[in-house]
């Protein structure tokens, strides 16, 4: 006789650290290390302490931003920048160092390591968690 099974699950409180989470891992044998120049999608949301989930990855909320979605970009964006320069907040610095190229990773960011004490516009409000997932298009290597 089988028996039910029940799934609890519960609300999480937003992490303190920065939670570091490879949705696809690459094959691939090139990854990122400071001052590479990099080529990557993401999307972004609001962590969400109501979902009910046991995982950080899925506690999400609002949508924020996207390189690829409607209304954020009119068409998909690649987002670029030099890692290691302070040109993004301080939980991508972090959470993108060694990631593959062709990775995809899960990045659950304290308000600590993202915007702090500051409000960004109407969309992110002061003291929010918040969570990317980020695919890796490309790693330009720096010569320096």
């Amino acid at each position: 006789m089988l028996l039910p099974t029940k799934n609890y699950l519960f609300s999480i409180e937003p992490p303190k650290t920065l939670i570091i989470k490879d949705l696809k891992e690459s094959e691939v044998n090139l990854e990122v290390e400071v001052n590479d120049n990099l080529s990557l999608h993401y999307d972004g949301w609001l962590f969400d302490k109501n979902v009910k989930t046991e995982n950080f990855c899925d506690a999400k909320g609002k949508k924020f931003d996207s390189t690829v979605e409607k209304p954020f970009r009119p068409t998909p964006t690649l987002f670029n920048f030099k890692i290691g320069k302070g040109l993004v907040i301080p939980g991508w610095e972090l959470g993108l160092l060694k990631m593959k190229k062709g990775g995809i990773r899960c990045l659950v960011i304290p308000y600590q390591l993202a915007y702090g004490h500051r409000e960004m516009g109407k969309v992110i409000p002061a003291y929010s968690t918040l969570i990317f997932e980020v695919t890796l298009i490309e790693i330009y290597k720096s010569k320096n």
